[in-house]
């Protein structure tokens, strides 16, 4: 009987997904978590928390880190929501360099959108809204101009495989978001995914990768794809049992014809008995699956359910809060095999204390109000 309703999960989750596209095949592994199952994250997942403190010098101040991209002994600090820049660091949190400057010089950018640092290649791309990118080599030193095709509202941009581009836009239902593009010539290769606009609004950086394979999922549905040349393969669904988000609900907002009553019924509704969650970040190494469960919609910082699959023993590890009290843990900007890294900002600082060493400690005991934020690096078990 346990096989059967397996089977069921997997067909209705996926059907309801492949009415989105026709570039999708039906199949895929389904990964069932409880999530009223919490676990201790120091007893299941993690070793050790260390703290990195980024320096704060005037040329490298940030707000709030959105991604990290860690390459041989440096980190490259995305900040997004704060200033739209891009800080080198090293290993240490001792400020290297900032890359690339404001202003409408050839090599400068007006707008950032999204980031991505290709390591593979050692490449840069500062994306802004309308795809007019700046791309720069690893030491920040300007490489050229690049245009992606014309559309409005690009979100994301992001590796595939060896040699393509994806990026993600907010794009009316009739048009797909995903556009595949040759890194080299930059020729349009492919499109995927079309979906209700307000829908696709909701998640702004939908594509992670783990070795030579990259990944796509959106905010409201529990399916995960692997971005192939030519088409979305699923790869993977989140399977929450009666927490799941029904095709149903989904229905039900698209009945609104207003979109902004649609979104503001959405964000009403996240955290509710309505709309228990919204999926955030997605990750995977070599030993899990992870996803963030975004428990509130209106929230600067949402409460955040923290989600991981454990691939060898086939069973889903989840945790509100670091310790047994209010430590709480923000969405990962870097996800390893070895570690992951987040950020912790001032006001949040003390509630670090029970899961850290003194010394560990201390680095946030001496951190000041306009301080860069802290980085905590979590190990993980062996």
């Amino acid at each position: 009987m346990k096989i059967h309703i397996y089977w069921i999960v997997t067909i209705i989750l996926f059907a309801s997904a492949c009415s989105n596209s026709n570039q999708q095949d039906q199949e895929g592994k389904v990964y069932q978590v409880d999530l009223d199952e919490k676990v201790n994250p120091f007893e299941k997942i993690f070793s050790h928390a260390e703290i990195i403190s980024l320096e704060t010098v005037s040329d490298g101040l940030m707000v709030w880190p959105e991604r990290i991209f860690p390459f041989k002994d440096l980190l490259y600090v995305y900040d997004f929501w704060g200033v739209q820049k891009l800080f080198v660091f090293d290993a240490k949190g001792k400020f290297v360099k900032r890359i690339g400057r404001r202003g409408q010089g050839p090599d400068e950018y007006l707008n950032m959108y999204d980031c991505l640092v290709d390591t593979l290649h050692g490449d840069i791309y500062f994306m802004n809204v309308f795809g007019q990118t700046k791309q720069y080599d690893l030491n920040g030193n300007f490489k050229k101009d690049v245009m992606f095709p014309d559309r409005p509202h690009y979100y994301s941009v992001s590796l595939v495989g060896d040699s393509l581009i994806a990026t993600w836009s907010c794009m009316k239902k009739e048009d797909d978001c995903v556009l595949l593009l040759n890194k080299f010539t930059e020729d349009t290769i492919n499109s995927f995914w079309n979906d209700d606009d307000i829908f696709n609004h909701r998640k702004q950086f939908p594509f992670h990768r783990y070795e030579d394979k990259s990944y796509f999922s959106v905010s409201l549905r529990h399916e995960v794809y692997e971005i192939t040349p030519d088409r979305l393969v699923p790869a993977y669904v989140w399977d929450f049992g009666e927490d799941n988000i029904s095709p149903e609900l989904l229905e039900y907002y698209l009945d609104f014809d207003d979109p902004n009553e649609r979104n503001r019924r959405i964000l009403d509704d996240i955290g509710t008995n309505i709309l228990p969650f919204c999926f955030g970040n997605q990750y995977v190494n070599s030993a899990y699956h992870y996803v963030s469960v975004i428990r509130e919609g209106r929230s600067a910082r949402p409460m955040i359910t923290h989600v991981f699959y454990d691939k060898e023993h086939h069973e889903g590890l989840v945790f509100d809060y670091l310790d047994e009290k209010e430590c709480r843990m923000n969405s990962p900007l870097y996800f390893g095999n070895d570690y992951l890294l987040t950020d912790i900002h001032y006001d949040n600082r003390e509630t670090f204390q029970s899961i850290l060493p003194k010394e560990e400690y201390q680095k946030l005991e001496n951190m000041l109000e306009d301080d860069n934020p802290r980085l905590l690096k979590l190990y993980f078990k062996n």
